[in-house]
């Protein structure tokens, strides 16, 4: 629940709402988690009043894991800026044994079509990896790449399915499995979706309103309070975890968090990357935010996304 401090913060004309003069104190508690981390971490954070930032191994490149799928969203709605694709384009799931495990459209009926605009939803909305296959290759991994270049992403790639002569490519599939990126790079992506720069101004608005409205909604958008709008991706492999967003508050800020070779691999709650992910974003919000400090109410752990709990009864 909001506290009285929050809900007076709601209420305070602009004016009374206080933000910090610098970042360098935060940069010290977040780097202190990095460097004490059971694995390789790096952030990068941008407030988008003042333009400052901060990071930690920047530019070192990462697994993206399903945080790629903004770049893939991007591309698509770039082909429907260009006119080679429309939001009601069509394309029939895979068959059962081509597609890949999800809680949704992994269970769709054979030969179910559902358009672009349902597709980009699911892949961007619920991360359904299904749904991620068809997009890609609807408009192919090399391309879709070719596009992140062009907005000056150079190691932001998606690395799926590319043809046999993609050899560089194939090799990074090897090294980091769905796609890679780089904190920077990662921030900077969303950063053009939100100057309106990354495709046309309604594309970027479109993109932005499907990353509002994630499923999987606690790390980056579970520290903020639930009034303010977050635009966020997250994605999880068994190495690695990350999450990434624009945070529209009183002291907005683009953050992307990501980790690589943890030791801890569980797939439960308590993973060490679940865990500091969730600190490192509520520290950011805490700090930009003194006027509207914000702490999850107890019991929000048992309602934390669970991916549906689908199971096959056969």
């Amino acid at each position: 629940m909001l506290t009285a401090l929050t809900l007076a913060a709601l209420l305070a004309a602009p004016g009374d709402l206080k933000t910090p003069d610098t970042l360098q104190p935060l940069a010290d508690q977040l780097n202190a988690i990095c460097l004490k981390f059971g694995g390789r971490i790096g952030y990068s954070l941008k407030t988008l009043r003042d333009g400052k930032q901060i990071s930690f191994r920047g530019d070192e490149v990462f697994p993206s894991a399903s945080t790629i799928k903004t770049g893939v969203m991007i591309a698509a709605i770039q082909m429907v800026d260009d006119g080679k694709m429309t939001w009601k384009d069509t394309r029939v799931v895979p068959k059962l044994e081509n597609r890949e495990a999800s809680m949704w459209s992994y269970w769709f009926r054979e030969g179910t079509k559902c358009d672009l605009d349902g597709w980009v939803n699911l892949m961007v909305g619920v991360s359904d990896n299904t749904a991620t296959m068809v997009v890609r290759d609807w408009i192919g991994t090399l391309e879709v790449n070719r596009r992140l270049e062009a907005l000056g992403l150079k190691r932001t790639k998606i690395l799926g399915n590319a043809p046999e002569s993609a050899t560089e490519v194939r090799r990074l599939r090897t090294i980091y499995g769905m796609g890679m990126t780089t904190p920077n790079e990662m921030l900077r992506l969303l950063e053009l979706v939100h100057q309106r720069k990354a495709a046309s101004e309604a594309g970027c608005d479109k993109a932005i309103r499907i990353l509002a409205k994630q499923y999987w909604d606690d790390w980056i958008a579970g520290a903020v309070p639930p009034n303010v709008r977050s635009a966020t991706k997250s994605g999880a492999i068994t190495r690695s975890r990350s999450d990434t967003g624009i945070v529209y508050s009183y002291n907005p800020y683009l953050l992307t968090i990501y980790t690589d070779d943890q030791k801890d691999r569980r797939w439960a709650p308590d993973n060490e990357g679940d865990l500091t992910i969730v600190k490192m974003s509520g520290l950011v919000w805490n700090y930009l935010h003194p006027s509207q400090p914000y702490t999850p109410p107890p019991g929000f752990e048992k309602f934390t996304p669970t991916g549906g709990g689908v199971e096959d009864s056969g």
